[in-house]
């Protein structure tokens, strides 16, 4: 089920700018009992990423397709994706000197993963594609996904997600999802300045470390750093927290921050009840 611009319709032009140039932003958002968990800060992330990408967005206007559409879905639990593009432009790189901004609504079926994900932990691999510095789109969640659909592809059938590093062999962050390591009492988590998504839910659990008396650090990681961490967990809106049993030849055992966090996520209502 979509909605364009607050219509019906499966049909976008073959001219928009986001088919032919990537030039869109997303956000992918639990929706549960007709509600979009934490849809401000998703909000606030995608207006940053139109403003970067020169698309003028109408948030008023989104915001009301947003409510209608979702008072129109009747499952508890599903997916909400909001698409937003620059629309038509011609050819050549130059933005249009008129904005024509997409809006794009779809739902989805809320995946299904086993409750042990949660519970006892993923195996977690690393490929060998690598990110690409871009400081000025880093961070954003832009519609240029090339590097996960590549990453995607090269995972081993019994990985649940894996890591993607950068040209300095740092650890950014897992495909689909933001990483923490914890190391003592510090949590910490990949540096994303030159490359990666800053999560919404990596932005909750580092609010949300502080409740429990656990310090976070931003900086860069190295596999080394994984390997040798206490726990190792995964973020992101859909999943809220995945700890991390198994990493190359490591095993982990202690999931007992990220247990608490992935409480207080769904007392706090920022994650569907699990």
């Amino acid at each position: 089920m979509h909605r364009l611009n607050g219509k019906a319709t499966d049909q976008i032009s073959l001219s928009d700018r986001g088919l032919l140039y990537g030039q869109t932003v997303f956000e992918t958002i639990p929706l549960c009992h007709q509600q979009p968990l934490l849809l401000e800060r998703h909000l606030q992330r995608l207006a940053k990423g139109c403003k970067l990408l020169s698309i003028e967005l109408d948030l008023d206007a989104l915001q009301r397709e947003i409510d209608e559409f979702c008072q129109a879905q009747t499952a508890n639990k599903l997916v909400l994706r909001i698409t937003v593009s620059m629309g038509e432009g011609g050819r050549g790189y130059a933005n249009p000197e008129t904005s024509n901004a997409q809006r794009i609504l779809s739902i989805h079926p809320f995946p299904k993963h086993p409750k042990a994900h949660w519970r006892d932990g993923i195996k977690l691999g690393v490929v060998k594609i690598m990110l690409a510095s871009q400081p000025a789109l880093a961070g954003i969640k832009h519609g240029n996904r090339l590097e996960q659909v590549i990453a995607r592809g090269q995972w081993h059938d019994d990985w649940q997600e894996a890591l993607l590093l950068d040209q300095h062999q740092f650890v950014i962050e897992g495909t689909q999802s933001n990483l923490f390591v914890r190391h003592g009492d510090t949590l910490l988590t990949p540096d994303l300045s030159d490359s990666g998504v800053a999560g919404i839910m990596r932005e909750q659990v580092l609010e949300l470390a502080d409740n429990i008396g656990v310090t976070s650090k931003i900086m860069s990681l190295s596999l080394a750093d994984i390997e040798a961490a206490d726990e190792v967990f995964l973020s992101n809106s859909v999943i809220g927290l995945w700890p991390v049993r198994e990493f190359q030849e490591q095993t982990f055992s202690d999931f007992s921050i990220s247990h608490q966090l992935l409480k207080l996520l769904e007392e706090n209502g920022a994650i569907p009840t699990l």
